[in-house]
């Protein structure tokens, strides 16, 4: 056995009250364990736990490392980081979009199947589109190649293809291409700067994009409210709700955004500058309802109006010389209520302008002496029944002429006002048929003018006339409520039957107020004569056309006046037709059918009773000479 490695320090053994034997001290009634050895045997426990110590401190520490580094990634998203797609969108094709050419349009936020034109980093849009979307005033005079605005005192002007307009006040360089013209497969097309459409229309234009992105446009003429918030921490907006989609662009603390759909994890927003993806709502502010601001660069418009809102009791007077003046006193006399009368003294003569007038001085002193004003009728068959209205007005100067020599005729014989008759108005005429009401009516209330005008009772074949047009110019718009029936149908039938009457009003409502609209009734009817075709005439008839099994025509046009002689003279018996609200009267003679459906005392009140519920401006009556000594006391009672 070894001893060399024992280390014996016998100067740590406490010796004092030993027992030499070994035996237990009597004194303490135990075993003595010297001092020396209870010291080693605390280094020793101490050593044993540094020991242990030693071992497990550097796990200890790893671990409380690593928890702490979890704890800091997950408070900043550094773990997370590595779950996140960092592929980028491209935005030309998120967009749907090849190049800068055009412009996706942003409605609402989201992006859409519309594009803008883009030339030189300026939107432009078609004319059609324009008159369609914001503002119908816009005229394009192929003659001058000019686009005209008519505002309440003046025509403002530009030449297509160049940068700059006319006004009163002058010309007017602009920054950009006012507009220009190409040419498609539906024939010229007119594109014009939506900053020109700007100085005429409160319309918001935001355009985004550009070296390098797409454009991006949103367009606006209505302001509600919108869901907004604040970016609280920079991240990214991607194409989905979900953080392995593609990144769309880099959102910035504190940033707006508009949003427009919350979900659990995402909200889908859009950008200030028109980027619409998914952000995560842990990075998204309170979200709160905000007004949008409006755009009002431009005062609303507010046209020059002679409208009292006097009621108006309108009664035309049918003068085909100038000998006809002097029928005024025999047809006014015993009238009631009537304070305008509408003498036919012009009609357009020429494509020059010229007007060939029958106004008389002397009949509007006659007419002012019993409270009626004058509004001298003008229309463009009468002198001309080959004249081309397009060709007249689709020139400037001759608009001007017009204008000019209505005015001067009008004011030499006192009258108060023009009542435009155009009945011969096409497809083609509309466009400057109606500027010409917009400068005519300019140029009259200058002068203190009344103007109205005539219109056919409103159907898809004649929306051309453009009545909402002529709503916001002239004083008043006359609905012509007969003809229903006239002498080129193919059926019989009433010249204006209650049902007819109701279209023409109602329709008319949709686009003009209703204290500019009169209604005009007639004072004749028309006998309707039915002769059988005969088995020849049938038999050529195209067997996939429409016929009727009778020849018509119209045996006479009689007047209010007559009617009464009428049925007496054939002994027919007029019964009452409800759904016409008209007594309807038929009688044969032979093989012939007679029809009539009569202009009395009850259509008369039926067409008021209805016309008056409606609070229009008016009434007017075809024609004062065809009138019953019983209409006066009947218009009296209703206005």
């Amino acid at each position: 056995m070894e001893y060399n490695n024992l280390d014996l320090d016998f100067n740590d053994i406490d010796l004092s009250g030993a027992d030499p034997g070994g035996r237990r001290s009597q004194n303490s009634g135990r075993r003595t364990v010297p001092s020396g050895g209870r010291r080693r045997r605390r280094r020793k426990k101490k050593k044993k736990k540094r020991n242990i110590l030693v071992a497990i401190l550097p796990p200890l520490i790893a671990i409380l490392l690593i928890a702490v580094v979890v704890l800091v990634s997950v408070k900043t998203g550094l773990f997370e980081s590595f779950s996140y797609s960092t592929e980028t969108q491209d935005l030309y094709e998120y967009f749907g979009i090849a190049d800068n050419a055009s412009a996706v349009v942003v409605i609402a936020g989201e992006p859409t199947e519309g594009r803008i034109r883009i030339e030189n980093g300026t939107p432009y849009m078609s004319l059609a589109d324009i008159k369609e979307l914001y503002t119908g005033r816009f005229f394009y005079e192929k003659t001058s190649n000019r686009l005209l605005y008519t505002k309440e005192d003046e025509t403002i002007s530009t030449e297509v293809g160049t940068s700059s307009y006319e006004t009163g006040g002058g010309r007017v360089d602009t920054p950009y291409l006012v507009s220009f013209s190409e040419e498609s497969e539906e024939g010229q097309v007119i594109f014009l700067a939506l900053d020109y459409v700007k100085l005429f229309k409160n319309l918001s234009v935001r355009l985004y994009g550009g070296e390098g992105e797409p454009y991006r446009i949103e367009l606006k003429t209505v302001w509600g409210s919108v869901n907004t918030a604040d970016i609280t921490k920079k991240h990214s907006l991607r194409t989905e709700a979900d953080k392995k989609s593609k990144i769309l662009t880099e959102l910035s603390e504190g940033e707006a955004v508009t949003v427009l759909e919350q979900g659990e994890e995402f909200s889908r927003v859009v950008t200030e500058d028109l980027i619409t993806g998914y952000a995560e709502n842990r990075y998204l502010g309170k979200v709160t309802e905000m007004a949008e601001t409006p755009v009002t660069e431009v005062p609303d418009e507010v046209m020059t109006s002679l409208n009292t809102g006097e009621s108006i009791v309108l009664m035309w007077h049918s003068i085909a010389g100038a000998a006809g003046n002097d029928t005024f006193s025999s047809v006014t006399e015993g009238t009631k209520g009537i304070n305008v009368i509408a003498p036919t003294w012009f009609s357009i003569e020429s494509e020059t302008g010229t007007i060939r007038s029958f106004a008389s001085k002397s009949y509007v002193e006659a007419a002012h002496a019993k409270g009626m004003k004058v509004w001298a009728v003008v229309d463009d068959f009468n002198a001309n029944s080959s004249l081309s209205l397009y060709d007249t007005l689709a020139y400037a100067e001759k608009r001007a002429a017009i204008i000019a020599n209505l005015i001067s005729l009008s004011r030499d014989c006192g009258a108060d006002g023009i009542n435009v008759d155009f009945e011969t108005i096409g497809k083609n005429s509309g466009d400057v048929f109606i500027q010409f009401i917009r400068e005519l009516c300019v140029a009259c209330h200058k002068n203190n003018l009344v103007v109205s005008v005539d219109n056919y009772v409103p159907k898809t074949f004649n929306t051309f006339y453009n009545r909402k047009e002529q709503g916001v110019f002239a004083d008043y718009v006359v609905i012509m409520g007969y003809d229903e029936h006239y002498a080129g149908s193919k059926v019989a039938g009433s010249v204006a039957s209650i049902g007819f009457v109701r279209e023409g009003i109602e329709e008319t409502l949709k686009e003009v107020p209703a204290n500019k609209v009169i209604n005009a009734v007639p004072f004749y009817t028309r006998v309707w004569e039915e002769t059988p075709k005969t088995d020849e005439e049938i038999a050529a008839i195209d067997p996939g056309e429409e016929y009727v099994t009778y020849n018509l025509s119209v045996l006479v046009t009689p007047s209010m006046k007559n009617e009464e002689e009428l049925l007496n003279n054939y002994h027919a018996t007029a019964t009452w037709d409800a759904e016409a609200m008209q007594n309807y009267a038929t009688w044969k003679i032979g093989e012939k059918t007679y029809e009539v459906w009569l202009e009395d005392s009850a259509s008369l009140t039926a067409k008021l009773e209805f016309m008056k519920a409606f609070e229009l401006a008016g009434v007017a009556g075809w024609e004062i000479s065809l009138a019953a000594p019983y209409v006066w006391d009947i218009i009296v009672e209703y206005y």
